[in-house]
């Protein structure tokens, strides 16, 4: 079974904000339950934000590794090229192990 992600936070999204509004504007509910609300939306939005920016990043490297490939097969020899894209496989691994630890 698939999830659609994208689907499914935008409904929780749009359940949060209703919950929120509702815990505002109804005077019987307490002070804490009104925070409750708004902190739980807050936190979804900082968490979508976060989402957002990680795919856009992603999708940015996607389209750098395709020009760097493009690059290396219009000016490289295959052998070049291999090992071209070898080290620099190399290099970013290493790269971001060390930013991992």
């Amino acid at each position: 079974m698939k999830i659609n992600l994208s689907e499914k936070i935008s409904e929780h999204l749009s359940r949060l904000e209703s919950l929120a509004i509702e815990a505002d504007s109804d005077e019987d509910q307490s002070y804490s339950s009104r925070a409750s609300a708004m902190s739980a939306l807050s936190s979804i939005l900082v968490t979508l934000t976060k989402s957002q920016e990680s795919i856009i990043s992603m999708e940015r490297m996607q389209k750098i590794e395709k020009v760097t490939i493009e690059t290396c097969q219009k000016y490289l020899t295959v052998d070049q090229s291999e090992a071209f894209l070898q080290e620099l496989e190399t290099l970013l691994g290493e790269e971001l192990d060390d930013e991992n630890n």
